[in-house]
């Protein structure tokens, strides 16, 4: 069972020697504990993963959900009445590119072929052949995670996606506190120790966001060379 913020945050005061909550209020910590959030979201969006059937604008380029972050994953075609469909395969843009340079001005359709992806627009894909407005497709996504305020304080349930990283959290609220306190002897080596924990316990810094895109196959970010193109709209 995930703790409860309040009880992360005993974790915490025990480490920077607060349990009285003279120096840090509840207010603060619970502010370092979203950055913690969405530092622990852009380092492991796997996380955050949530499949939904997502309804296409008409036209090749699609962006996933206002509340998301990036795209993992499509999975098939889905029907404006919910009916699932074909299965969509990734394709690199530049064989498609090669294979039909008019591709993006073809017939809209309701039969999805491909989808591409690019790391460096991390909340866009490209579709083929061109969808139909309302057509949909299963996409898996990473989704911010919200915000929390005070009355999540005492909730046992907000922290469960996040349930085998809090530690990490612990780390990462402490790192905080103790930059900001980092003119006393020693709180600021702590606070790097403290910071380097956190990241090495969520991976920041080796490519682990890759395992979680659409192009993991290849290690460099980029769809394999033997991708194929299926030819007609």
């Amino acid at each position: 069972m995930a703790l409860t913020p309040n009880s992360l945050f005993d974790r915490v005061r025990d480490l920077i020697q607060d349990v009285g909550k003279v120096r840090w209020t509840d207010t603060e910590l619970l502010n370092y504990l979203n950055d913690g959030r969405r530092d622990l979201a852009a380092a492991r969006p796997d996380l955050y993963a949530e499949t939904t059937n997502h309804a296409l604008v008409a036209g090749t380029r699609q962006t996933i959900p206002s509340d998301g972050t990036r795209l993992i994953d499509a999975i098939r075609n889905v029907t404006s009445a919910n009916v699932i469909g074909r299965a969509v395969r990734i394709v690199e843009r530049e064989i498609l590119d090669a294979h039909s340079p008019d591709w993006h001005t073809e017939p809209a359709s309701t039969s999805i072929k491909n989808f591409m992806y690019d790391e460096r627009e991390p909340k866009t894909f490209y579709v083929y052949p061109p969808a139909a407005s309302g057509h949909k497709m299963t996409i898996v996504y990473s989704k911010a995670p919200a915000e929390l305020i005070s009355a999540d304080l005492v909730s046992s349930s907000v922290l469960e996606k996040e349930d085998i990283f809090i530690s990490a959290l612990v780390d990462y609220i402490v790192y905080r506190c103790l930059s900001k306190d980092a003119e006393f002897a020693g709180n600021a080596q702590r606070a790097v120790m403290h910071y380097q924990a956190f990241a090495n316990l969520v991976g920041i810094g080796n490519k682990k966001r890759l395992t979680n895109s659409p192009n993991l196959n290849n290690v460099g970010g980029a769809v394999p060379r033997v991708a194929t193109v299926e030819a007609g709209g």
